[in-house]
């Protein structure tokens, strides 16, 4: 059984979509160090950095994760914050892209 997450992405992003979560995956190792030391300033900038690019390539997920994440770092509240963030490390390291035309 696998526990991918297949996310159907534009054809047209297949040639910058490795650095797309090239990106993804340095800022989530920020975001993991952010959380440990419980800086909410850099959690919300992480955060707000995925709401606002994740739907914009397919991945919704991120975007309603980095909400939330968002929220509580406004709010300097830690709750949920560390479960979605290994939320967002269970979808990086799963996602499988499949490129469709979309035009």
């Amino acid at each position: 059984m696998s526990n991918a997450f297949i996310i159907r992405v534009d054809e047209d992003l297949e040639e910058i979509m490795p650095r797309y979560l090239e990106i993804r995956h340095k800022e989530l190792v920020e975001l993991e160090e952010a959380v440990k030391v419980e800086d909410f300033s850099r959690i919300r900038m992480l955060a707000h950095k995925l709401k606002g690019t994740g739907a914009a390539y397919g991945f919704e997920e991120l975007t309603r994760l980095g909400k939330l994440i968002e929220d509580k770092a406004n709010a300097k509240i830690m709750e949920e914050v560390p479960e979605s963030t290994a939320q967002i490390r269970e979808y990086l390291e799963n996602v499988e892209i499949e490129y469709v035309p979309m035009d």
